[in-house]
């Protein structure tokens, strides 16, 4: 076992990121990510540092022919043994990650664009008395295509999930490797973002004048409203296809959301948010039916995500306290 492949592993046996190890060291992270990917090597003082931080000898760190500072036994007697990720897992895990992202995203879209056929129903509901159901119908038809979706895409991460749960050391090379497809991908995901908030503002722009530009350029205030939306579930689909892919390059380098320490958290916060998303659908689908104003209903979306982010902080503040003590 080399170098660099050692300090990936004493790293993760303590549960710290690049960013903390680089801290307790001081030297910056970008230092701390060449030197376990073997593109360079720490001096002395580093080296001694590392040896007196994480409790091995120096000739662990520097001599490639002695393995592992852990006894295996006791390793797996305490639970502290890692499962370790080789690089074709790694990769079948990107390819997976990166052919559902778009139709997750799709399934998404759709879902924001079932809210088209009420707001466009209610155009003829004077005229034709069955455009209302109809508009309903449609829409349930849409989402029940966007349930499919997110049931078949996730099947087949189904034996990744794991990884969301559990921490785990990577094999030589994959950190490098994922780095590598992560920076030649950044370009497309900030064009994605970009493109989704300029979207989003065009969008709100849209809502705003649908109060007046009806009567400007003679066209339903309903159809200017789904417009809107369209805007919107464009934007939506650019997010969440962006986000997956750069959550699957997060993952494997456990980082973000998916450090140790967060692992253990999200455990805990998961079924909370679950059963918080069954509300905010719950009311959603509730105001909706009920008052059938479902150019206006959509803002409960909004609302609800900034209330979750709200929530989340919460959340990981309560359980954070109690994990530390």
């Amino acid at each position: 076992m080399i170098l660099a492949d050692k300090i990936i592993e004493l790293r993760k046996r303590n549960n710290w990121s690049q960013e903390e190890l680089a801290g307790k060291l001081g030297v910056s992270r970008q230092a701390i990510s060449k030197w376990e990917s073997a593109q360079s090597t720490p001096d002395l003082e580093r080296i001694l540092a590392m040896s007196r931080l994480f409790g091995v000898s120096t000739d662990y760190l520097v001599k490639d022919e002695i393995e592992s500072a852990f006894n295996p036994k006791e390793a797996e007697e305490s639970g502290s043994l890692l499962r370790r990720l080789s690089m074709e897992e790694a990769n079948e895990f990107l390819d997976a990650r990166l052919q559902s992202a778009r139709p997750m995203a799709f399934g998404v879209w759709l879902c924001v664009m079932a809210a088209i056929p009420p707001v466009l129903a209610n155009i003829w509901r004077e005229q034709q008395p069955f455009a209302e159901p109809l508009g309903f119908i449609i829409a349930v038809l849409i989402a029940g295509g966007a349930v499919i979706l997110f049931l078949l895409n996730g099947f087949k991460l189904k034996a990744f999930e794991w990884m969301e749960k559990e921490a785990f050391e990577t094999a030589y090379g994959v950190d490098g490797m994922v780095k590598e497809r992560l920076q030649s991908f950044m370009p497309k995901y900030m064009v994605h973002i970009v493109i989704g908030v300029v979207l989003c503002i065009v969008a709100l722009a849209t809502f705003a004048a649908s109060s007046f530009l009806p009567e400007m350029i003679r066209i339903a205030e309903h159809a200017v409203v789904a417009v809107g939306l369209a805007m919107v579930a464009i934007a939506v689909y650019l997010f969440v296809s962006a986000g997956l892919t750069r959550g699957a390059f997060s993952r494997l380098l456990q980082e973000d959301d998916y450090r140790p320490e967060k692992k253990v958290m999200s455990r805990k916060i998961e079924p909370i948010m679950g059963l918080y998303w069954l509300l905010a659908t719950a009311v959603y689908l509730g105001y909706s039916f009920i008052t059938m104003d479902w150019q206006r209903s959509w803002i409960v979306w909004p609302v609800a995500g900034v209330l979750c982010a709200v929530l989340y902080i919460i959340l990981e503040m309560v359980f954070g306290r109690k994990i530390n003590k």
